[in-house]
């Protein structure tokens, strides 16, 4: 199968990091996000939102190509405000464009995947 566009999506209910506070949980933000990604959300004052984007994000990632990828092979960064996907040791090179949102108690992602080999 020849792939050439993909397209993911992912919702994620908030409440779940919330009731995980990282100080007493960093293992397990630890298998999920970068130490980047981590210091970027603390810096919130309400950092559980931004997390579950984050979180909804590397989900939409996995959807939208292919290849198998674990979580820790997705790094989110910022380019003037707006996500930027990079993939860590994988062979095929995507571009992405990405939309993500939160509101309430849900964050929600949207990611439309190009493979550019």
């Amino acid at each position: 199968m020849i792939e050439i566009f993909g397209i993911g999506i992912d919702i994620v209910n908030i409440q779940k990091f919330k009731k995980k506070p990282f100080k007493k949980n960093q293992n397990f933000y630890k298998r999920i996000f970068s130490e980047s990604e981590i210091e970027y959300c603390l810096k919130f004052k309400n950092p559980y939102e931004r997390f579950a984007g984050k979180f909804a994000i590397k989900e939409a990632v996995t959807k939208s190509i292919q290849t198998k990828i674990g979580f820790s092979q997705i790094e989110i960064s910022y380019n003037k405000s707006k996500p930027v996907i990079k993939l860590k040791k994988v062979s095929k090179k995507y571009e992405f464009i990405i939309s993500i949102s939160h509101e309430s108690d849900f964050a929600i992602a949207v990611v439309i995947s190009e493979n550019i080999n």
